[in-house]
């Protein structure tokens, strides 16, 4: 189960998407709920997740600047900004941070288990890249005292011409 946390300081919007989509059966969990992007950081201090849906426009910190928190202490989570502002100021903005999915309220059940199913994808192939980098380092780090050993040993039987 990927772990997600819902950000929006309009609590019944929290608690639309909560009951709206059944998340369990597209593979995610729901693992907190916070009223804006201050609450949220605190949040991902002692809770890990995969996947924050936030709003843009929220008291205390927006979105964006939520966004520019998390990237920089957990580069790993993927977001979904879900916002009833479509101008261009915010989604340029959204997108200079790397977000690549970004939806305009209202919307439908539909269009979000789109999105969600999209970043499940991009999630385990992130997964299946990092085993596949751990796998390498790992073949890796066994076979170099090896290789070492040959080489140390053909340069010390090399004669000089």
């Amino acid at each position: 189960m990927l772990k997600v946390l819902l950000v929006d300081d309009e609590p019944f919007i929290v608690q639309g998407l909560s009951a709206l989509i059944d998340w369990e059966k597209e593979g995610f969990e729901i693992v907190g709920t916070a009223g804006n992007g201050s609450e949220a950081v605190e949040f991902l201090k002692s809770n890990p997740v995969d996947l924050i849906l936030a709003d843009i426009k929220m008291p205390v910190m927006d979105g964006i600047q939520l966004i520019r928190n998390t990237k920089e202490l957990y580069p790993d989570i993927l977001f979904v900004v879900l916002s009833g502002y479509g101008e261009y100021e915010y989604t340029s903005r959204a997108m200079e941070l790397g977000i690549r999915h970004y939806i305009l309220k209202p919307c439908d059940e539909e269009k979000i288990v789109e999105v969600l199913l999209g970043v499940k994808k991009e999630l385990e192939e992130l997964e299946n890249r990092r085993k596949s980098e751990q796998e390498y380092r790992s073949t890796f780090d066994r076979m170099l005292p090896r290789v070492k050993e040959q080489i140390l040993g053909i340069l010390i039987t090399k004669e000089e011409v």
